[in-house]
């Protein structure tokens, strides 16, 4: 048997796809390799130090703790409670922890056995992340060689800003300024900002009072050289809030101004108003819409016409009272006349119920015996409001009777295939192999395009430049 042509290139469509799930998966692993390792090694060392706390009261178990000092050794520097300590060293999830601590077990050791109990001044994170591992450097400090970050490695961007990469063996070293400050070493005020002597005698940056434009001298609206639009510069109090809503169609039909500093709103009036409004809520209403009646204290009211007139909806439906409006529903199906929703609202019942605990319930005919089945040949079966006559077993419909069934012809049975037999079928004519590699292509499609969106997040231009290639294959051997 022969796959045909088609086939023969989906299938190498999927092959390159695997190869190059494989090529991107390596690519990952390389990136990670590459990942800074200082917020790893951080973590351990402090791990590293609760632990050692969390196992200072402990000993070896057992019920005398002088004859286990003189027959095991001192359990604060033995080897069972630092395996105790590293058992709790990563969470579980911590991929990266688990690795770095089973790769420094020898280094972590050495740090327990030859350098923790012997010189108290040595810090565990200089001593194993810095200038061990090397994958940290000291606070003030970035990059391979830990250069000073700039404004000096005691105040970083002189304490107004955080140095990129700081205490970590990457990052640029540039200043990124807190609010307020800008500059290579955020020593200047930003824009809207003005410098004051701060607690510590330091100049520090305020910002300016929302009032003002451009530039200010101090906190306050007094203190603006000029102000924003929506304030007025005034002698007493400098930038004041200026209300626009004391202008004249300064919102649009239907709609009322709030005032806000420097600026103003409009929202929608109630429902209950007609045309305009002065402020929110039916008290706020000029004119009341239809449906609704002024008053004093609630402003526009609902008019509930259901109550006005009881007889406003026909036969057989309830008038149900809207803002504004009314609307006729109809009964419920128990109900031949109603007053409101549901069972319960009937006032006259339909046929095939009756009025029972204030409510139209339903009538079991079949068992009142109030039906008019052929007890021979049908069974009665209660409906709501009414009831049918279901043919007993061994009859059948036949109009309105019940027949006794005639006997049975037999049923032709189609002869199924056999599963080689189908699979044969499907070879021949090309199809078993596309569904199968289609379902596998849909997976290894996606699975490729996430590999393309991680090489770019990653910025691995190898990664790139061989999902290119692979992709460049995949469109030759579908066009071809």
């Amino acid at each position: 048997m022969k796959i045909s042509l088609n086939m023969s290139k989906k299938f190498l469509v999927h092959i390159l796809l695997v190869v190059n799930i494989l090529v991107c998966s390596g690519l990952r692993s390389a990136a990670r390799e590459k990942k800074a390792k200082c917020p790893t090694c951080s973590d351990i060392v402090e791990a590293f130090k609760k632990g050692k706390d969390k196992t200072e009261k402990s000993n070896f178990g057992g019920g005398n703790t002088a004859w286990e000092e003189r027959a095991l050794g001192s359990w604060a520097q033995s080897e069972t409670r630092l395996v105790e300590v590293m058992e709790g060293l990563c969470d579980d999830s911590a991929s990266e922890c688990h690795a770095m601590v089973e790769e420094q077990e020898e280094t972590l050791e050495e740090w327990w056995f030859k350098h923790q109990f012997k010189d108290e001044n040595i810090d565990m994170k200089k001593w194993f992340c810095i200038d061990t591992l090397e994958v940290c450097c000291p606070e003030g400090t970035y990059g391979p060689d830990c250069t000073e970050c700039a404004g000096g490695k005691d105040s970083p961007c002189n304490s107004h800003g955080k140095c990129e990469g700081d205490g970590t063996r990457e990052g640029s070293g540039k200043c990124s300024c807190d609010s307020g400050y800008e500059g290579e070493l955020c020593d200047e005020c930003a824009d809207l900002f003005f410098e004051e002597a701060g607690e510590d005698s330091k100049p520090k940056c305020t910002a300016c009072h929302e009032s003002c434009a451009e530039s200010c001298s101090g906190s306050s609206p007094k203190d603006c050289e000029k102000c924003k639009e929506g304030w007025d510069m005034t002698e007493d109090e400098g930038c004041k809030d200026k209300n626009e809503c004391e202008e004249e169609d300064k919102c649009t039909e239907g709609k009322y101004c709030i005032n806000n500093p420097g600026s103003y709103r409009c929202e929608e009036c109630h429902e209950s108003c007609e045309g305009n409004c002065t402020a929110e809520g039916p008290k706020g209403c000029i004119e009341c819409a239809k449906g609704y009646t002024k008053t004093d204290d609630e402003g526009c009211k609902d008019v509930d016409e259901c109550s006005e007139n009881s007889t406003i909806c026909e036969n057989g439906k309830f008038c149900d009272n809207t803002p504004g409006s009314f609307a006729c529903r109809v009964c419920h199906s128990a109900c031949e006349t109603c007053i409101g929703e549901g069972a319960s609202g009937c006032t006259k019942c339909s046929s095939g119920y009756k009025m029972a605990d204030n409510e139209c319930k339903d009538v079991d005919e079949c068992s009142a015996e109030e039906h008019d089945c052929n007890k021979d040949s049908q069974k009665c079966r209660n409906m709501p409001g009414s009831f049918t006559c279901d043919c007993k077993k061994g009859f059948k419909r036949d109009g309105d009777q019940c027949v006794k069934n005639g006997k049975k012809g037999k049923k032709k049975t189609k002869k199924t295939k056999t599963e080689e037999q189908q699979i044969e079928e499907d070879l021949a004519k090309g199809n078993y192999y596309t569904d199968l590699h289609m379902k596998l292509g849909s997976i290894l499609y996606a699975v490729f395009f996430a590999c393309v969106v991680t090489a770019v997040m990653k910025r691995s231009w190898t990664a790139i430049v061989v999902l290119t290639l692979v992709y460049a294959c995949i469109l030759w051997s579908l066009r071809s």
